[in-house]
């Protein structure tokens, strides 16, 4: 998978899950979480543990439905049960979505 177009694949209780960070799986997460697009990097600050299972759950879905393909994920709560059950997995997680909703680093490289 091509972490830098957001893609990624994950293991999880025993089951593969390929997933796809895009602007409709952010449009996903803000409507679960009734929230505004510019109110989602205050979300990720404030509830880090939900925000990266919740962008991971929405990728997962996101992927799914753009390949016709059913996700097969279990709810969401307990979809979140598992990541934070398994450390690894959730560091790994986190540090997909900080690489994409962080800051282009060549823009930051060309400010300097």
């Amino acid at each position: 998978m091509n972490n830098f177009r957001g893609e990624f694949e994950l293991e999880l209780n025993g089951k593969k899950y390929e997933g796809k960070i895009s602007m409709n799986s952010l449009r996903m997460l803000c409507k679960q979480e009734d929230i505004a697009l510019d109110g989602l990097f205050d979300f990720m600050n404030k509830e880090p543990m939900t925000g990266v299972c919740a962008m991971t759950f929405h990728a997962i879905k996101n992927k799914a439905l753009l390949t016709g393909k059913k996700s097969e994920l279990p709810n969401f709560e307990t979809f979140c049960a598992w990541m934070l059950d398994d450390a690894e997995k959730f560091e790994e997680m986190s540090k997909v979505v900080l690489e994409q909703l962080g800051p282009d680093e060549d823009e930051d490289s060309k400010k300097a």
